[in-house]
């Protein structure tokens, strides 16, 4: 079976990228003659030219797959390489991010996580809005995320559909339905805010932005306060808050939780994990 060096991966990923031999061969601190050798060398190894002889540096559809599949395994291979070396460190500690909503939920059930994982120094928890959460767990800085309608380039470990509501506190009188609304809601952008403010939109219902804040415990006791209403999934609103039954108030649609992890070890451990405390979400 032929097996490509990874040398010969990089200094080809790196040509696509600078569009040149030469640039490449500076961003790799190699020679340029170094860099072609090991062009030519992924060609025989893949018995076909990589780039178009007409278009330069416009690659030939295995070219593309050398590329594209060439990226990935770099990424891979970088950070199988980052991760031995973090772990090798005495303490070093399983980096997880949340959502500020299921911290109550998530954080008692971490010893189970720690006996599944055998972590060797315990748990840096990262509490936040989903997209700064997907983002650090793309540059490596996660290791295990649960998200909130965020995307990422990896599959997620596992989904739920979650139900989302309007809280407000329990003494709270019910709004007329002519007045504006007083919201208390996440950052523009953030699922939670695009889902309420989207619902609203469409109904014809005027609101205000009384507090945004990416902080869920701000925001939580914002409409404790009587603030504004605040949209909450389901069976996570703290107490002292209630499902609002306000006249005009449209419905939301469920939003997407999903948990990501680094390595399938992380992914069965994750998933356990979560399941157990997320029991109250539909799967997906």
């Amino acid at each position: 079976m032929r097996s490509i060096p990874i040398d010969v991966i990089r200094a080809f990923v790196a040509v696509v990228e600078a569009r040149g031999f030469t640039r490449a061969a500076e961003d790799l601190g190699r020679s340029q003659p170094t860099i072609s050798l090991q062009v030519k060398r992924l060609e025989e190894l893949v018995e076909a030219p990589l780039f178009d002889k007409v278009a330069r540096f416009e690659l030939t559809p295995v070219g593309t797959v050398c590329f594209d599949y060439g990226r990935r395994l770099l990424k891979l291979h970088d950070e199988m390489l980052d991760e031995a070396a973090r772990r090798k460190a005495p303490d070093a500690r399983l980096r997880i991010g949340m959502p500020g909503e299921f911290a109550a939920r998530l954080t008692p059930l971490l010893d189970r996580l720690r006996s599944d994982t055998e972590v060797p120094a315990g748990f840096e928890v990262v509490t936040g809005e989903s997209e700064t959460l997907a983002a650090a767990f793309r540059q490596n800085g996660l290791d295990l995320a649960v998200l909130l309608g965020a995307e990422t380039e990896e599959a997620p470990a596992a989904r739920w559909r979650a139900a989302l509501g309007w809280y407000e506190p329990e003494s709270a009188r019910s709004p007329k339905p002519s007045k504006s609304l007083r919201l208390v809601l996440p950052p523009k952008g953030a699922a939670v805010h695009e889902a309420a403010a989207g619902a609203l939109r469409a109904a014809g219902r005027p609101f205000e932005i009384v507090c945004a804040s990416a902080d869920f415990a701000v925001r939580a006791a914002a409409a404790a306060a009587g603030l504004g209403i605040a949209p909450m999934i389901d069976g996570l609103a703290p107490d002292g808050l209630r499902r609002s039954a306000g006249p005009g108030l449209p419905a939301l649609p469920p939003i997407v939780v999903s948990l990501v992890a680094r390595s399938e070890a992380l992914v069965t451990a994750g998933r356990r994990w979560a399941s157990d405390a997320l029991s109250t979400l539909e799967p997906m």
